[in-house]
């Protein structure tokens, strides 16, 4: 497991809301939502089911079939190979040049969950964090199994403030995460909690 950082020139935070994504749905309760979640993550294998199978190829784009748009507090998107869960503030998916990426607001209240249909047993991701933007932590998710369906933590990275611009927005930095999972404890999804990040470019290897 590594962790890459270098010092890029950020563009402007996000300053304006786009319109909601259509095919987005209200939370449902803990049950339902666990059960749903649940569903998403189980891969037909032959006469029965398997909960956090390994995928059977990389991934370079799980934001298939995405569109830019907002994500309210308290709903949910699911796209083919993973499903969006903004908690209590809105999620932004954002295009760029180079693809999507996931952005929230300015504040603390980020939350923020990105599950993948699939286990992988190596993630990357490029994550940028703007000028001005408050201490956040992206936490990777191991995948359930059946005789454990949670999403358990098993690694951390906490980003910290950056310094303040002396141009405005002009400021912040970027950082490409890379982990490798253990066997039987591989990556089924990704946990953002606290300030404003930019997450793009996940790429997934079983």
């Amino acid at each position: 497991m590594t962790s890459q950082m270098s010092a890029t020139s950020a563009a402007p935070a996000v300053q304006s809301t786009p319109p909601s994504l259509p095919g987005r749905r209200p939370r449902p309760g803990p049950a339902r939502e666990t059960e749903r979640l649940l569903a998403f993550m189980t891969t037909p294998k032959g006469d029965s089911v398997e909960l956090g199978a390994l995928a059977p190829g990389p991934l370079d784009d799980v934001f298939l079939d995405a569109s830019p748009g907002t994500i309210r507090a308290g709903e949910m998107l699911e796209l083919p190979r993973m499903m969006i869960l903004a908690a209590s503030a809105d999620v932004i998916l954002e295009q760029t040049n180079k693809g999507f990426m996931v952005t929230g607001t300015l504040g603390r209240n980020n939350e923020c969950r990105l599950i993948f249909h699939h286990a992988f047993r190596r993630v990357r991701c490029d994550v940028r964090v703007p000028n001005g933007a408050a201490e956040s932590r992206i936490t990777f998710l191991s995948s359930p199994r059946q005789k454990s369906p949670g999403l358990g933590e098993l690694h951390s990275f906490n980003l910290c403030r950056p310094l303040q611009g002396l141009r405005g927005d002009a400021g912040g930095f970027s950082t490409t995460l890379d982990y490798h999972a253990d066997p039987l404890n591989e990556v089924q999804g990704i946990l953002w909690r606290g300030g404003l990040l930019q997450i793009s470019r996940i790429s997934l290897t079983p």
